[in-house]
């Protein structure tokens, strides 16, 4: 792990190079042998990465017309807690936000959201039969989907609850990178031009909005899980649901209905089940969550894409 993350920085790839070097350090911390200058190298450098990525981020926001006095509050606090200048507030929750990648403060609480205030939502119910007819016949065809989980040699990477290139949970996009792929879209029209309809998509360049058919095969099962960032909530619109499957959010169990449209956090753990001898089909999709503003939403933006860049 120590000479990949060597070998990464002596490239300029210092996004991989941090990742490696601070899996050292987890490692070590597990026990793991190491010596004692090369444990301090990684250190070294790891702080020295920090630095770097501070220095760029801000500057970054800086070029895009984001200086730090013009930040919202929130993102403000977003921000310190990124570069570790402040602590999160507790959350006295049994299952609190935990995004993997990107933390965003002071958003109301929830498992399961409700989906009343979305006016689009009748509009996309009403597409649920013309929608399953398009994922169904990507279903019948070889290769459309692929494994969820699909193994990175670029970056450190688990077992991954097992998931990885495993098909029991698998998904055909409709985007990549948060670009729609033209050859999906044309092929998908009912299911495409049923997002375009006023849905907030959360849309952050190079990584979202994600669209996607997912499928989960007779008896598999998701582990628990968290997501990425709770600037957004994760939608499913349920295609084809089959007896004796669930889906936990927190502490709160709910069962898909056909078209019955179902939003949630997905950075408060979660997991599914298919106990079933048929297939589960799902349109996924994610949307900003109502409470962050347009303000926010540039900034969030411009953020990741500093990040991107570096």
């Amino acid at each position: 792990m120590l000479a990949k993350a060597d070998n990464r920085m002596l490239a300029g790839d210092h996004r991989a190079a941090n990742a490696y070097y601070g899996q050292v350090g987890r490692l070590a911390g597990e026990g793991e042998p190491l010596a004692r200058d090369e444990l301090l190298r990684a250190r070294d450098a790891t702080l020295w990465l920090a630095d770097r990525f501070r220095d760029q981020m801000l500057g970054a926001l800086d070029a895009a017309g984001f200086p730090a006095s013009q930040w919202h509050p929130r993102f403000r606090k977003s921000i310190e807690i990124m570069l570790g200048h402040r602590q999160r507030d507790p959350e006295y929750v049994q299952y609190p936000q935990l995004p993997m990648t990107y933390f965003y403060p002071d958003t109301d609480y929830c498992t399961f959201a409700s989906s009343e205030g979305y006016e689009w939502r009748e509009t996309l119910r009403s597409k649920t039969d013309a929608i399953r007819q398009e994922g169904l016949a990507l279903i019948g065809e070889e290769g459309s989907f692929r494994a969820y989980v699909q193994r990175d040699t670029s970056r450190p990477q688990g077992d991954v609850h097992g998931l990885v290139d495993n098909d029991e949970w698998s998904t055909c996009y409709l985007t990549d990178k948060g670009a729609p792929i033209a050859e999906r879209t044309t092929r998908n029209p009912a299911t495409w031009a049923a997002l375009q309809q006023d849905v907030p998509l959360c849309d952050i360049t190079a990584r979202a909005p994600s669209v996607m058919f997912s499928l989960l095969r007779p008896g598999a099962k998701i582990p628990p899980h968290t997501g990425m960032l709770n600037t957004r909530f994760i939608c499913h619109l349920p295609l084809i649901i089959p007896p004796d499957c669930g889906f936990r959010v927190g502490g709160d169990t709910r069962q898909w209905d056909v078209g019955e449209l179902m939003v949630f956090d997905d950075t408060v753990e979660h997991e599914a089940w298919n106990h079933s001898p048929e297939n589960r089909l799902l349109l996924i999709f994610d949307v900003w969550r109502p409470e962050i503003t347009l303000e926010e939403r540039a900034q969030i933006r411009a953020l990741f894409e500093a990040v991107d860049a570096y």
